[in-house]
């Protein structure tokens, strides 16, 4: 009895199997016979039908030819003529070559004499043009071409018609034989289908029955319950399954009973590991729902864990600083998503702290972001380093500004002869000596402006201004540099776009440093300077872009920090102090807003940076 259901199945199939090859070869025969119809159509007739529609086609197009000859006096009209009666010609062989019907070998008859008569006349045409004028081939073309040209095309379609009926006719006697093959083929299936269901229904009664049994003992499994047993009746197949399903639960029992010893263990170890970091770290779910804080975040935010899992993040941490990272990192504006981590300052006790935020997205195997994770490391010792290094930068660059003054005047007194002469290598000596002051002198004002800035004691003049007012007040200077560079400088902004909250000065002198940078980079001749400006939902958005050779990769992501200057092809610095990118990123973030590069070697560069939007203008 072991192979029962092997056997039963088996001859199921064969028996299904015959009546479909039955059906099928029936249907095969009906098919053919069809088949042999519609190609008795195709060979007999339609070539025809074809010929005749290209008949027409080629004597329009001749036709076509003899005006545009006439009237515009075209040069090509001639050899578009002779090319379409090679063709009427070609079609009319075709078409004399297939004939099938009654009366169709006197329609061509008529056909070829007609298009003799018309070729004959299209030539007197010519010749009475070139002879007579314009006038005389224009009547000569109305009275005898035209008649000749419009019975050519009626005979063409006499003969398209005359095969077109015929097709007709053999459409219906093919309808005939496939309707009784629809019939016939109908009931054939009729009797399978009959057939088939009560197969059906005596599988389901004899396999399918047990099965769906099992489909749902199996769904219970999955949710958790690992007791379900199968009744064991018979020594088939499915009686063996049904032992072997309920071995398989017993032993998943002791599984479940192992495998959660171990997550349980390998829960509090991960829990441990999180708790030991000396970094606080929060984690939010899609909804921003707060499901771990560890001991360092606890004691940075002053909350406890478990008063604040499943609240949302701000209704537990009041810091709106952190919960907009969190949610600007769920969008996909790309503005938004730029900026990846923020520095804060929280009160511990009576001590300020200083944390640097970073936020990353936590994404399933699909991509889909299903929460977030929240890291706040302590930088208050590298915040006090800093400090002590910007005063010590702003001490010693006020030492250093009136000894640099000093030099310079000196400098300048020596190569003006108020001492005495001087020789010329005296001379290449002391502008060498001017030349690097000016540079020191340079450097010491960017290092005080940058020291300032990061202090937060310059002042900011913030105000509504139109955007294209600060961008053409900073290129201004530059037009001449890029005339003598021949390079084109191009500004795009819209005539609606919103004012933008700035301070005018400030801003400019960002867009003068990254215009000029373009400037340095951009290639002698053929250079492009361009100035986009973009408004998105809150933010206006600036792009300086040019067609220099680009900024290699490694330089990108430290191109904004101080004294970083990108080498040309040489290895050498192409001059500058290198805080000027980093006094920009200082002036746009002291604005609230961003600023980023995209690059590629060999294709230039295009820097961004955003302001908040003020009001429309």
């Amino acid at each position: 009895m072991g192979k029962s259901i092997k056997f039963k199945m088996t001859s199921i199939f064969i028996l299904i199997f015959i009546v479909l090859a039955a059906n099928s070869m029936w249907s095969v025969f009906n098919f053919n016979k069809l088949n042999n119809s519609i190609e008795e159509i195709m060979e007999s007739n339609y070539a025809s039908v074809v010929a005749a529609q290209n008949m027409v086609v080629a004597l329009e197009r001749q036709d076509s030819a003899e005006l545009s000859h006439m009237f515009a006096d075209d040069k090509n009209s001639q050899e578009i003529f002779l090319e379409n009666e090679k063709k009427f010609l070609m079609w009319l062989a075709r078409a004399e070559d297939n004939i099938t019907e009654h009366g169709e070998e006197e329609i061509l008859e008529g056909i070829n004499n007609l298009y003799t008569q018309y070729i004959e006349r299209y030539y007197s045409l010519i010749e009475i043009q070139s002879s007579e004028g314009i006038e005389e081939a224009r009547n000569y073309y109305y009275n005898d071409v035209l008649p000749l040209f419009e019975e050519s095309k009626e005979e063409a379609r006499s003969l398209q018609e005359l095969n077109q009926n015929s097709m007709i006719e053999q459409r219906n006697e093919a309808q005939r034989i496939a309707e009784n093959a629809s019939y016939s083929t109908l009931l054939i299936a009729f009797l399978t289908i009959l057939l088939g269901l009560i197969l059906v229904f005596y599988l389901m009664s004899k396999i399918v029955k047990p099965i769906d049994n099992l489909i749902d003992k199996i769904k219970k499994i999955s949710e958790g319950d690992y007791s379900q047993q199968l009744d064991v009746t018979g020594d088939d197949e499915i009686s063996e399954l049904a032992s072997e399903f309920n071995i398989m639960t017993e032993k998943l029992k002791s599984y479940e009973l192992l495998n959660v010893r171990r997550l349980m263990k390998e829960k509090k170890k991960a829990e441990a590991i999180v708790e030991s970091i000396s970094d606080g770290i929060i984690v939010t779910d899609e909804d921003n729902k707060i499901l771990l804080v560890n001991r360092a975040a606890e004691k940075a935010l002053g909350i406890k864990e478990k008063e604040v899992i499943n609240k949302h993040f701000l209704e537990e941490i009041k810091e709106e600083e952190i919960f907009k990272i969190i949610k600007s990192m769920k969008e996909k504006n790309k503005i938004n998503n730029i900026k990846k981590n923020i520095n804060i300052t929280l009160k511990s006790g009576e001590e300020l702290k200083h944390y640097n935020i970073n936020v990353k997205p936590i994404r399933d195997k699909d991509g889909t972001n299903v929460g977030m994770v929240t890291l706040m490391q302590d930088i208050t010792k590298l915040k006090e380093v800093d400090q002590m290094k910007s005063d010590f930068v702003s001490t010693v660059s006020h030492e250093f500004r009136t000894p640099l003054t000093s030099i310079g005047m000196s400098a300048g007194l020596l190569l003006e002869g108020i001492s005495g002469d001087i020789t010329e290598d005296q001379k290449e000596l002391l502008e060498a000596i001017k030349e690097d002051n000016e540079r020191l002198k340079n450097l010491v004002s960017d290092l005080l402006d940058l020291s300032r800035l990061e202090s937060g004691k310059i002042q900011m003049d913030i105000a509504l201004y139109d955007i294209r007012k600060i961008i053409q007040h900073a290129v201004k200077p530059f037009y001449r540099q890029a005339e003598d560079k021949n390079t084109s400088i191009s500004i795009n902004v819209n005539d609606n776009v919103s004012k933008v909250k700035a301070d005018f000065n400030k801003i400019s002198w960002v867009l003068t440093n990254l215009v000029g940078n373009a400037l340095r980079y951009t290639p002698e001749n053929g250079g492009k300077i361009e100035i986009e400006v973009k408004e998105t939902a809150n933010k206006i958005l600036v792009a300086v872009k040019d067609n220099g050779k680009g900024i290699p990769e490694e330089f990108q992501k430290k191109i904004f920090e101080k004294f970083v200057q990108v080498k040309d092809e040489k290895g050498e610095n192409t001059g500058g102090t290198g805080l000027g990118l980093a006094i920009s990123k200082e002036i746009v973030n002291a604005h609230g807003g961003d600023i980023w590069i995209e690059s590629e070697p060999g294709n230039g560069s295009k820097f961004y940076f955003t302001l908040y939007i003020g009001s429309k203008l």
